[in-house]
Formats: C-alpha cells, structure tokens, sequence
C-alpha cells in the first residue's frame, strides 16, 4: 500500500518573548493510502500544531514531512497552497464559512479555484464542478440546505457542508481538528458515519480528537504527550455492523494505561 504521508523525525518550535517552546519533538510516522488515523492526547500535547505543519499551514522546524511523494519543506509558499487546494481537504470544529455566501456557494469555492491552477491532473469545467458539488450533498443528505445561508442551517448540517467543501477537489486525504466537537451526540454520530464511509471509498482521513467514541472509529490512534507520540492502539477497519462498544473499550483501557 503506497504511503500518502511520510513523517521523519519533525519538529517545531516556536520563539516567544525569546523562549524557545518545543511543541514537537522528533514525531515520527507513516500514514498509507486508505488509513483512518486518530491523534489523541490531553490539552497542550501538541495534537493540532501536528495536524497544521503536517498539512503545511504551518512551517516545520526541523526534520521532513512527504506528502504524495513531495517534500513540503521544499516547496514554495505558492505551490504549498496549490498542494493544499488540490491534493488536502480541511474540516475544523470552527466552521469556517464565509458569512456572505449560501451554503452551496461556500462548497463549490474552492472547487471553481482550483480550475485555475495546476491542478492535480483533473480537466473539470465549472459544470462539472457544480455536479459533483450536488452529488457530494445529496450522499450527506443536505441538498435542501443549498441556497440557504450558513446562519440558517443546524450545525450538524453546516458541518456536514464543510465535509462537502472539503472533498469537492477529490483530495488524497483529509484532515480533521475536532470535527464534532461543537456538535451534539446525534449530529456528531451523522457526521462520523460520513466519515467512515468517506474513508472506507478511500480517502486516507487523521483525525484530531478528545472524544473516544470518534476515535474508536478509526483504524489506529496515535496518543500524544509533550510534543512525543507515546504510543500506538491498532483498532483495525471499522465495520458499523459489528458496533463500537467493544472498541470503545479496548481503546479507553488502553487511554487509562497511556495516562489518559
């Protein structure tokens, strides 16, 4: 299985009032094609500065991360961006929508601005873009929230908008920083069976979490403390059949065991 993403020894480290904070510390990893990773940890350990400098927003310090086979330390702040837009998908807890625009347009954005780039060898017209825009909400069950404003909407929908945006330039992987929680336990489930079903089609997803029952949907959790992966829990591929209880289990005795 081909590696989406290869992590050798990274850090960062940031300089505030000339201290240095070393938020990571030698993080090594492989993430393959078609993984569904997690990345737990308490507050302060890292887990999001990991997820942005992985993904680019944020420069490393030291150390190499490849994505789909380009070092992103070589790249230029220009073809950073066009990496992200093509190749990336990004879903936050803060749903970060434009106020001004309806929900379709705020999915469709991102789409009609990667025509004029390099693209990732995909030759779509704006059409194109818009049906596959309509394909992606009517599988998230949200084509009636279209034309309606982001203030309009629940916010299981509005985050299920945000998967929509995030998958709209097909990427090789998404990120996701506590995708669910701002939502409640119904639309937070809704959004996770999204997810699954994403993933198990093939996008490669690492997930940024608090929450057990989200994590236990993943393949393999990552448990990160002061800036270090700890540990690792294989889970294996999560079947909805078989239910989570038995995987919530095993993963949070092994928390307990990690020092959760």
């Amino acid at each position: 299985m081909a590696a989406v993403l290869e992590v050798t020894n990274l850090c960062k480290t940031y300089i505030v009032n000339k201290v240095q904070n070393n938020v990571l510390r030698n993080i090594n990893f492989t993430l393959h094609a078609g993984e569904f990773v997690s990345v737990m940890g308490p507050s302060g350990s890292g887990k999001s500065t990991l997820l942005y400098t992985i993904s680019g927003m944020d420069r490393l310090t030291a150390g190499e991360v490849v994505f789909d086979g380009e070092s992103l330390s070589q790249l230029s702040e220009k073809g950073m961006a066009e990496l992200r837009l093509h190749k990336m998908g990004f879903i936050f807890q803060q749903m970060h929508m434009l106020s001004n625009l309806s929900v379709y347009d705020n999915i469709i954005l991102s789409g009609y601005q990667s025509l004029s780039g390099k693209g990732n060898g995909q030759r779509r017209s704006r059409s194109e873009v818009n049906q596959y825009a309509d394909e992606l909400m009517r599988k998230l069950n949200i084509m009636e929230t279209a034309g309606h404003d982001i203030t309009e909407v629940s916010g299981g929908q509005l985050q299920r908008a945000c998967i929509c945006r995030a998958l709209i330039n097909k990427p090789a992987m998404l990120f996701a920083d506590e995708p669910t929680g701002a939502l409640n336990s119904k639309a937070a489930q809704e959004v996770m069976s999204e997810l699954c079903r994403i993933n198990r089609e093939g996008t490669t997803l690492m997930v940024v979490t608090h929450d057990v029952k989200v994590a236990a949907q993943s393949d393999k959790v990552m448990y990160m403390v002061d800036g270090n992966i700890q540990g690792e829990h294989v889970l294996g591929k999560y079947m909805p059949e078989q239910g989570p209880r038995e995987r919530e289990r095993s993963l949070t005795g092994w928390l307990m065991e990690m020092g959760w």
